[in-house]
């Protein structure tokens, strides 16, 4: 009784204060958007807000207490940073509150000038599985006006990769259950993997909840999450914060080591290569000849200010200048302002030693008002250049068409010609690094019995296996036949990535045998004399060099080491792994 006279007394003194934890971008530590929490500000109230809104759903007041949450969090979300979203959660129980009313946040958007793009909304089903019907109303009811929304909590309730894939969220925010000390737990990040190449295949952009160390925020980036939440970032306050500039930093740095680990950049190139060397200007330099120039010169689009380090300190675009200038007051407001007060901090920036194509798709996910922005280079945290978008997309698309052609046409693994630019790229590289090679074992038997129509699924399956099991960073090749190769960085994990690989490939490979073949374990085919013979079920022989014990650079050696190595798992009965 007491408590239920609380929630009276907050509902009617409207004791619910909100705070906002940014969601940060773990590619750059921009701010996508702001969670709006709701704390109790209700002097000497012992009950937390989960136990508010509890009591709440028991006494059929949920919609009053949302309301009031959600009134709050708009009104104050005004002063959040132009170009953020705002997070709101919501219980989907308020769908069946007798006193919910349709269109509601729609009308505060009105009243507080906001658009309904900038509202996600945050949508769980963990409370009880009798609620996924709730939770799927939940869903349809804000997708039909048109919000963006977020399923919450993906990974501690019911919500599946099914119904994720029905609705297909905007968003989809891991529990933190998978993500604290994901760094120490393979399963997790395994889990976590999976997860992004599913959003990714499926255009759904991927937020890690409750990141509370480094360790974990460098995992995550390196498994390739999208964004970031937790007190490790920042931590939930009443003001809208960008994340500390050491932090950002870690991302970048992290963000980079990933992208530069096995391969991707043999593939499609550095970004540091196309860039140009345009004018950059120091903070304190004036704005006005800078606005007078580019009214001047069209094709002045952009300039960088840099700090006094030659560090970059933002990026003023010539859309934006003009806009600030524009208007009946915007000359006398900014004609004395400096470049460092009007310079936009929003912008992308790149080591120089970033692959083209991953410039290029960071530089497409940006907002639309900055998509068409020129992507600022560093080199060492020092000013390179800028790279336009039209040039990166059609560098981009020159390297893809060539790698196309390449590319072996079963499998669309790269070939030949690509896997020795990446081995003499890879051998220049003084980091450590390792050179796997994949065999069939048995596979002319399979082929002959089965024929080249089940042959060719087998080398598929296999290509599959390698594409789901190594991370974004390492090159898969296919050099030709059965045989297959791996370029990583990632040395310390050489026999779980291997071991991996083979217990994928032969999770899958039953469906390509009779049932009376795989129960017995061997099929009946002709050897090279042409008699028939009994061959066991195809495994895989991986053999592994790193340049830890073996000088890449001596050519002949290495065949050798490789070669030996090929032979010593070819020795050996079912899969096998030999790593040098």
């Amino acid at each position: 009784m007491e408590s239920e006279n609380s929630l009276l007394e907050i509902i009617k003194g409207r004791y619910i204060k909100p705070v906002y934890q940014p969601i940060a971008s773990l590619r750059d530590g921009s701010i996508l958007g702001y969670e709006a929490l709701s704390r109790i500000s209700l002097p000497g109230c012992e009950i937390n807000i989960e136990e508010l809104f509890d009591l709440a759903t028991s006494t059929q007041r949920l919609w009053e207490l949302e309301r009031l949450c959600r009134t709050q969090a708009l009104r104050n979300a005004v002063a959040k940073p132009v170009g953020t979203r705002l997070f709101l959660n919501v219980d989907p129980n308020i769908l069946y509150d007798p006193e919910f009313i349709s269109g509601f946040t729609s009308q505060m958007l009105r009243e507080f000038g906001m658009n309904p793009d900038e509202v996600i909304f945050e949508i769980t089903e963990k409370s009880s599985v009798s609620a996924v019907p709730v939770f799927i109303s939940s869903i349809e009811h804000y997708q039909k006006q048109n919000f963006q929304i977020a399923i919450d909590d993906f990974g501690s309730g019911y919500s599946g990769l099914v119904r994720v894939c029905a609705f297909l969220p905007n968003y989809l925010k891991i529990d933190m259950g998978i993500v604290r000390k994901i760094d120490q737990d393979s399963r997790k990040k395994s889990v976590m993997t999976g997860i992004v190449k599913f959003c990714r295949e499926a255009g759904i952009q991927v937020i890690a909840e409750g990141i509370e160390t480094q360790e974990e925020l460098v995992t995550l980036i390196q498994v390739g999450v999208d964004y970031g939440q937790g007190f490790f970032l920042a931590r939930p306050s009443e003001n809208f914060q960008r994340l500390p500039g050491e932090i950002k930093l870690l991302i970048k740095e992290a963000r980079n080591n990933s992208l530069n680990m096995g391969g991707s950049v043999p593939v499609f190139g550095h970004v540091g290569a196309i860039c140009s060397k345009k004018r950059a200007l120091p903070a304190n330099a004036p704005a006005l000849p800078v606005y007078r120039d580019m009214c001047s010169d069209p094709s002045m689009t952009e300039v960088c200010v840099l700090n006094d380090d030659g560090t970059v300190c933002g990026l003023l675009t010539r859309q934006y200048l003009l806009g600030r200038f524009s208007g009946q007051f915007g000359y006398s407001l900014y004609y004395r302002r400096t470049v460092k007060d009007l310079v936009r901090e929003d912008f992308l920036s790149v080591d120089s030693a970033t692959a083209i194509d991953d410039v290029a798709a960071q530089a497409m996910e940006r907002g639309p008002k900055n998509v068409y922005d020129a992507v600022v280079v560093t080199e060492g945290k020092q000013y390179l250049g800028i790279v336009t978008v039209r040039d990166l997309l059609n560098e981009a698309i020159n390297i893809r068409v060539k790698n196309a052609a390449d590319a072996n046409p079963l499998t669309g693994l790269p070939g030949n010609n690509a896997i020795q630019r990446a081995i003499e790229e890879m051998i220049a590289d003084d980091r450590d690094c390792a050179i796997i090679y994949l065999d069939l074992d048995n596979f002319k038997a399979y082929n002959d019995a089965y024929g080249f129509s089940c042959g060719d699924n087998m080398l598929r399956l296999l290509a599959q296996a390698m594409n789901l099991c190594c991370s974004a960073g390492d090159f898969k090749g296919h050099i030709g036949g059965d045989d297959f190769i791996i370029l990583t960085r990632d040395t310390e994990r050489l026999h779980e990535l291997c071991s991996h690989i083979i217990e994928t490939f032969s999770e899958q490979i039953q469906s390509l045998y009779s049932k009376e073949d795989w129960e017995r374990g061997y099929i009946i085919s002709k050897n090279r004399n042409g008699f028939a013979e009994n061959f066991p079920i195809a495994t895989l022989s991986i053999a592994a060099v790193t340049n830890r014990t073996v000088d890449f650079s001596q050519t002949e050696l290495l065949s050798k080491t490789v070669a030996h190595a090929k032979k010593q798992c070819k020795q050996q009965a079912g899969h096998s792994v030999v790593i040098v």
